[in-house]
């Protein structure tokens, strides 16, 4: 049986200010996702891990069905589902009744299987900063998660205003990347493919703006650029 230690869960760990080790999950649907891809579209992301057989997340869960359809053009949510008090693993049935009675079909909602985004007890929430791809929270307060969120979208709407990566051009060509119109100071380029995973890291300055790709097999893939003030998303073919 698992041990718990609820006194903990009121308690909100501080940003690292690191990123995260990315994570791949799949839903019932074969829906492969993972943290890393989610940030880059630009969106703070908060995990809500929950229990099938936790009274709070029961009673919190239709809420959570109606914030995320509220503010699904701003904050991805994912709901990472476990049981709380066994060590059985849910089953798909369970997601598909849970997503229908509670209306989250607006979130991203699968198996926990190997229990990545549980620890101590349910609920806890896990809110992601897309700047940084950092841990903005954890806890155990919804409200703290969902404020925290919306924080996050609206610093990085004013960062995005205020900085000069929205002007930043660029275009492939035969395996390079070419930049131009680019700020002052560094720009931290990374290349990601569509299952969430790193392929490159490159620093951006006006004296070093090709960044070859000639590794990377013909497709398409998500560059997200990121400094001091902003960070955006931007999506390149490889042909």
């Amino acid at each position: 049986m698992k041990h718990f230690y609820f006194f903990l869960l009121g308690l909100s760990v501080l940003n690292l200010s690191a990123q995260v080790a990315n994570h791949s999950v799949e839903d019932c649907n074969m829906n492969q996702n993972s943290i890393h891809q989610a940030l880059a579209s630009g969106k703070p992301l908060i995990v809500l891990s929950k229990g099938f057989d936790c009274g709070i997340c029961i009673s919190r869960a239709a809420g959570w069905g109606n914030w995320a359809t509220a503010n699904k053009s701003q904050v991805e949510v994912w709901g990472a589902m476990t049981n709380t008090y066994n060590n059985t693993i849910p089953s798909c049935t369970q997601v598909s009744n849970w997503v229908s009675n509670y209306g989250w079909s607006d979130i991203y909602t699968f198996v926990d299987s190997s229990e990545h985004f549980f620890q101590f007890g349910t609920p806890r929430y896990l809110v992601y900063d897309p700047s940084d791809s950092s841990e903005a929270y954890v806890g155990g307060s919804h409200a703290d998660a969902r404020s925290i969120a919306l924080s996050l979208v609206s610093n990085n709407n004013i960062s995005l205003k205020e900085n000069e990566l929205e002007d930043l051009q660029f275009f492939y060509n035969e395996g390079t990347l070419y930049f131009s119109r680019i700020p002052n100071g560094n720009t931290k380029v990374e290349v990601y493919n569509l299952a969430g995973q790193k392929e490159h890291v490159f620093t951006l300055r006006k004296d070093q703006s090709e960044l070859p790709l000639n590794d990377l097999p013909k497709g398409i893939y998500l560059m997200r650029l990121s400094n001091k003030q902003s960070a955006l998303t931007r999506k390149i073919v490889l042909s």
